[in-house]
């Protein structure tokens, strides 16, 4: 059964983008509205198995309200779209247990990988639950990154919170992990790592680092290095575009 997605954009630009690229993924799209009305009228008649949400939007409620609503009935996955980046929207967005973000302005790539690891992370969770027996399903703790996590060093556990990374860097099978404080070795591989982390908040730097692009203080484009307070990251001619794309430069 196709996977079906519902779209509630109220830019056309925007809304034509993610239905092209429902169709070009073989998804099936469930359908594209632009307020909270319509959307709610067409929750009535079918589910969708995902929705792409557009913070602000036409009608009586904006995308967190609806989401609100939406989830007083219905557990429906749901994608953030917003151009916004400030503090009190994020937080707004993040009591509705949203599965990902997406920030405008975005391009193919970017918007192809939030899809397929979405459903990627979706469709595995689905199926995971699916050979559970006896047991309740939670969907608040299976579909959400969560904002901390805990690094073994020596005999103790210690909480690192996700908005407190500053990079991650690949160092042989390991993987560092850099704050502003510290630095810890994870045993596992950088590519096992970033796979536990908000998606939307990590971006390849070079080949063998990810940086929290919020945490990024400059781009030194002649010398092709980021910063990130007084850390410097090198950046590589393949990843500059898709690192500047999401920095709300002018």
């Amino acid at each position: 059964m196709a996977f079906k997605i519902l779209i509630v954009e109220d830019e056309e630009l925007y809304a034509d983008k993610l239905e092209m690229l429902i169709d070009k993924l073989e998804y099936e799209h469930f359908g594209t509205v632009d307020n909270s009305k319509d959307a709610l009228a067409l929750l009535e008649k079918g589910l969708p198995d995902l929705i792409l949400m557009d913070v602000h939007i036409h009608g009586e409620h904006d995308g967190i309200e609806l989401t609100d609503l939406i989830h007083q009935k219905h557990l429906i996955p749901v994608v953030f779209i917003t151009s916004l980046q400030d503090e009190l929207t994020y937080n707004r967005a993040s009591r509705t247990k949203p599965v990902n973000f997406l920030a405008k302005p975005f391009n193919e790539i970017q918007l192809q990988r939030t899809i397929e690891l979405t459903v990627k992370n979706l469709q595995k969770e689905e199926e995971k639950n699916s050979v559970k027996s006896g047991k309740e399903e939670n969907w608040e703790n299976d579909f959400l990154f969560e904002d901390h996590f805990f690094i073994k060093t020596r005999q103790k556990l210690e909480k690192v919170a996700v908005h407190d990374v500053l990079y991650l860097e690949q160092d042989g099978r390991y993987c560092q992990v850099h704050t502003d404080s510290k630095k810890f070795l994870v045993r596992m591989p950088m590519s096992e790592m970033i796979k536990r982390l908000p998606p939307q908040l990590f971006i390849q730097t070079h080949r063998s680092f990810f940086v929290n692009y919020k945490k990024v203080s400059s781009v030194d484009l002649q010398d092709s290095i980021v910063l990130l307070n007084e850390k410097h990251v090198p950046l590589s001619k393949r990843n500059k575009e898709e690192l500047l794309s999401k920095l709300d430069w002018i």
